[in-house]
């Protein structure tokens, strides 16, 4: 494939695009992210990520049998595929799209606590949650802890997001013994592009899984909830640069990629008067210490 994206990318026209259709898969128990891997090639290659479309695949449900196993142990159906589409740039100048870093804010961890609990019957048994908008984070939360948490001492950690005169309060969490720390990043959501913003809190999160792996449980589980963002015309991965990140990390062992969206998002027309596409789901990274 770094064949076909360095060939792609001297045939093609700048300005225009490519695409192509990519899956994940599953190696001893454990998620092998050809999507991620796939996107690396291209963006090695000189193109730039301008949208990142996820296909569902419908006729992936888990009942009866696969449900049970599913459950037993404790995996999920691959139900999702990538479909990035690449970019080749109009010149050099575009091929970085990061603005210098800067210090205008910080990223800082805090211990939080489930404010509300939606009880579920059944928990989610592929890699797709869809969820309604009123119960959308409780239905996350209740999902992870019930599969990932079996003694129920688990702890969620949110990352906020502040202007560097407001402060850092709570920076240094030492968590006791759990078996599951679920990282959440609300900011995400609402907080303006920024290349520098997106580069602190990535490093606060590996700095934090490092100081903070030690009051993981062997076996038990480490999520990180996070969401792309876009960055001028082109898509940040932050999922992707998290797993580059923590690839060299012999004791987390990526178990999941989980996609999820909110069932009222993704109306027709959404991100048409920008002309990009609006991004509409988060990312569930579900790793297992070894």
């Amino acid at each position: 494939m770094e064949k076909v994206a360095q060939e792609s990318f001297r045939v093609l026209k700048p300005g225009h695009q490519c695409a192509i259709l990519v899956g994940d898969m599953r190696k001893h128990k454990y998620v092998i992210p050809l999507g991620f891997k796939l996107i690396n090639v291209f963006l090695n290659a000189g193109f730039k990520l301008k949208e990142l479309i996820i296909k569902r695949q419908h006729n992936c449900k888990t009942t009866g049998f696969w449900y049970a196993n599913s459950i037993k142990f404790n995996f999920l159906l691959l139900a999702h595929e990538y479909l990035p589409i690449f970019e080749k740039p109009l010149s050099q100048d575009h091929y970085k799209v990061e603005e210098p870093s800067t210090q205008h804010s910080v990223v800082f961890p805090y211990i939080d606590k489930l404010t509300s609990r939606r009880k579920i019957d059944t928990i989610e048994g592929t890699t797709v949650w869809i969820f309604p908008t009123k119960d959308f984070q409780d239905s996350i939360d209740e999902n992870v802890i019930k599969r990932y948490s079996k003694k129920k001492t688990y702890q969620i950690i949110d990352f906020s997001f502040l202007k560097k005169e407001q402060g850092r309060n709570n920076e240094k969490i030492i968590p006791p013994k759990n078996d599951l720390i679920f990282i959440r990043t609300p900011f995400l959501l609402n907080s303006p592009s920024s290349a520098a913003l997106t580069n602190q809190y990535l490093k606060d999160i590996k700095e934090f899984i490092q100081l903070n792996l030690a009051h993981l449980e062997l076996d038990g589980y480490c999520v990180i909830q996070t969401k792309d963002i876009r960055i001028g015309d082109y898509i940040e991965l932050t999922a992707k640069r998290i797993f580059n990140m923590l690839a060299d990390n012999k004791n987390l062992y990526l178990k999941e990629i989980i996609i999820v969206t909110d069932e009222d998002n993704g109306h027709p027309g959404s991100g048409c008067e920008t002309g990009n596409l609006q991004i509409n789901h988060q990312y569930l990274l579900v790793y297992q210490k070894k």
